[in-house]
């Protein structure tokens, strides 16, 4: 991936990031997510076990081979495949207050 998308720590956007690899990557060992994605082994690491508990993302490993079981009731498949591709990275909005 040449363009690699970037989102600052702590953003529910990296979460979206690594299930939308883990979706469109045949075969989505640590290492293949950890690649496309731009994260370190333990923050991708980190990430799906949040995905699970936070979430309630279904994801099954078999062997070193991660695969989305069930997506749960509040993440939804296409806004992980938006963060993928960058298209979440709206400008920020500033909210102005009234005099």
């Amino acid at each position: 991936m040449t363009d690699q998308i970037s989102y600052p720590k702590g953003d529910l956007r990296r979460m979206l990031l690594v299930l939308g690899v883990i979706d469109t990557t045949q075969e989505a060992t640590l290492v293949k997510i950890a690649a496309r994605s731009g994260l370190d082994k333990k923050t991708v690491s980190n990430l799906i076990h949040h995905a699970a508990e936070q979430a309630h993302v279904s994801i099954e490993k078999s062997g070193p081979v991660y695969a989305i079981a069930n997506w749960g009731p509040i993440i939804k498949k296409s806004g992980a495949r938006m963060a993928l591709t960058g298209a979440l990275n709206a400008p920020k909005m500033v909210v102005l207050k009234p005099d």
